[in-house]
């Protein structure tokens, strides 16, 4: 048996992380879940079900507050793992896991999927670094990441969690959106990030105001954090033609009744992408690999400038039977779920 220590520190970890732990457990290790309190992160990890403790918070935008923040919370993880015995640690970007697992020479998993963040310390200090097989290996190599640390995965990582996707209708009326109206689901821009980009505001404000004039148009604003949520309510000129999420909802079934997506991230528009719903990134920054490729299938719309607000079309479209798809989708979880398991396993320590 392996101990396994799991950092969740993004709302978009839980669900990629929730079948991984539970296929860790199921061939017989011991899990541990650390998560920091940023955001939603809380709110999605108590509705799994899966035992966490809460070590630190979201130091903010600014620099230095962000490099003391992380050294404050490597400090707390390394008191918290005290006399735990972990065998490998693992994260999607944690760069205080990283840390704190090279404090204790404990090996560690780092997973990303946008080359254009910062990824030094991942590329440096992690034993592995666990990245889906569309990213360009030359490309991987200016960046630091040596061979022997490399291992990679096929598809994309939101397919690691889609085989749990069920559609269920019932959201719908919760949200208060009747079937012939336009559902509009928004994905603000994440502004805290480092690689923030004011322009992606801009846009967002100025679809905000589109469908303000629209009627038939609901948009579903999905903030990232509290703050967030009232930011965007005091822009609001039509508040009526808008629900702003105070909680988080199950976002795969949100995306599945949406007509159409509207990111200002990476994973909501990709969820999108996978489940064919039309999508649009107002993401304004650097254009990593995934991105580029689903924008050249035709499955990803970038909006770069005021101007191509335009291209956003606010119309009802066809749905899938997505009954016939869950088949597949839960093969390819459960293909990706056995090779990302076995990954970390071969990480740990002998």
């Amino acid at each position: 048996m392996r101990t396994i220590w799991v950092d969740l520190d993004n709302a978009p970890h839980v669900p990629f992380f929730k079948p991984l732990i539970r296929g860790l457990e199921e061939r017989g290790h011991r899990v541990f879940v650390t998560v920091r309190d940023y955001g939603y992160t809380r709110d999605l990890i108590e509705e799994t079900g899966i035992p966490y403790d809460l070590i630190g918070c979201h130091a903010g935008k600014n620099i230095v507050r962000k490099v003391t923040g992380t050294l404050w919370r490597v400090a707390c993880l390394l008191r918290w793992a005290r006399g735990k015995k972990i065998d490998v640690g693992v994260s999607h970007g944690s760069r205080a896991l990283v840390l704190a697992c090279a404090a204790m020479r404990v090996p560690c998993v780092t997973m990303y999927d946008y080359e254009y963040v910062s990824t030094s310390v991942f590329n440096r200090l992690s034993s592995k670094v666990l990245l889906p097989d569309i990213l360009p290996v030359d490309l991987l190599q200016t960046m630091g990441v040596e061979t022997g640390r490399l291992a990679r995965y096929p598809g994309l990582k939101e397919e690691v969690y889609l085989g749990g996707f069920t559609l269920d209708p019932s959201i719908l009326a919760t949200l208060d959106v009747k079937p012939d109206q336009v559902l509009a689901v928004i994905r603000p821009p994440a502004t805290a990030a480092h690689y923030h980009n004011p322009l992606s505001e801009e846009i967002t404000r100025a679809l905000y105001d589109r469908i303000s004039l629209l009627t038939g148009v609901v948009g579903v604003v999905t903030p990232r954090t509290p703050a967030q949520a009232a930011a965007v309510r005091a822009v609001l000129k039509t508040p009526a033609n808008f629900r702003v999420l105070d909680k988080p909802v199950d976002g795969l079934n949100l995306i599945a009744h949406a007509d159409l997506v509207v990111g200002g991230g990476g994973t909501m528009n990709r969820e999108a992408a996978m489940l064919g719903v039309p999508v649009y990134s107002v993401f304004t920054g650097k254009v990593g690999t995934i991105d580029r490729n689903l924008s050249e299938q035709g499955r990803l719309t970038l909006v770069r400038t005021l101007e191509d607000v335009g291209l956003v079309k606010f119309v009802k479209r066809e749905r899938p039977d997505y009954a016939r798809q869950t088949e597949e989708r839960k093969r390819r979880s459960a293909q990706l779920v056995d090779l990302i398991c076995a990954e970390i396993l071969k990480t740990a320590k002998t």
